[in-house]
């Protein structure tokens, strides 16, 4: 009996393992799969058998036809696109523009006096752009520039600790603080232009990295505008 019972004990042990394993279109067994196995298209993940998952199927999704059941809970591949695919490569010889219809920003990191000199802010400067450029300043910009763009923001404050004294609000405090942050009101950098500004804030300069990733090409325009109005 303890035979039959240890035999069993493996055989269990063995398949839940198996079961474990995946691989190419073989997602293997999933515990709870609907709570992870998104319903829309998946660009990087290519499941075209339509029968993958159908024993965790609890969604009535649409027949293929009069006779054929819906897909099963893996499958996740576009019927409308060639080969089934997710992602279409693009058309030939095109390049990628934003719904503004400008084309990606090319310009490497030395390149500031070309962009400085060459850019032009293609926003006009109304009140709304403006507005929006505060938001945007405050958002990304605020915490080492201040709110005023005097280069005094909570980072450039420092940590109170062993450092240099400075004067803080008319109070004089011991703070390890980082220097180099640019005083966007300074003399050196009320006559920098908006190409300038965006060059900055996308490719970084001195000790501040890049952002390019973080904040969109129009909003890089809109935080341009808005420092413009700090340096007046």
């Amino acid at each position: 009996m303890r035979l039959v019972k240890n035999l069993f004990v493996g055989i269990s042990a063995a398949a839940l393992l198996t079961a474990c394993g995946a691989g190419g279109n073989d997602q293997g067994t999933e515990y709870a799969p609907n709570m992870y196995h998104s319903v829309a298209y998946e660009p990087y993940s290519q499941i075209d058998d339509w029968e993958a998952g159908r024993w965790v199927t609890s969604i009535e999704y649409p027949k293929l036809d009069s006779v054929t059941e819906g897909h099963a809970e893996y499958y996740n591949s576009n019927n409308f696109n060639p080969h089934k695919m997710n992602m279409r490569d693009p058309a030939p010889n095109t390049v990628s523009r934003n719904k503004q219809g400008w084309l990606p920003y090319r310009l490497g990191k030395d390149s500031l006096a070309y962009a400085a000199a060459t850019l032009k802010n293609p926003l006009d400067s109304t009140a709304s752009v403006i507005a929006d450029g505060k938001i945007l300043y405050e958002t990304y910009c605020d915490h080492c520039h201040g709110a005023k763009g005097n280069g005094d923001g909570k980072v450039a404050g420092g940590a109170e600790g062993e450092g240099i004294k400075v004067v803080v609000n008319g109070e004089t405090k011991t703070r390890n603080t980082y220097n180099g942050i640019a005083n966007l009101r300074s003399d050196a950098l009320k006559g920098i232009s908006e190409g300038h500004i965006f060059h900055v804030i996308t490719q970084g300069k001195g000790l501040m990295w890049a952002h390019g990733s973080q904040i969109s090409p129009e909003d890089r325009w809109k935080i341009a505008k808005y420092v413009k109005t700090l340096q007046k």
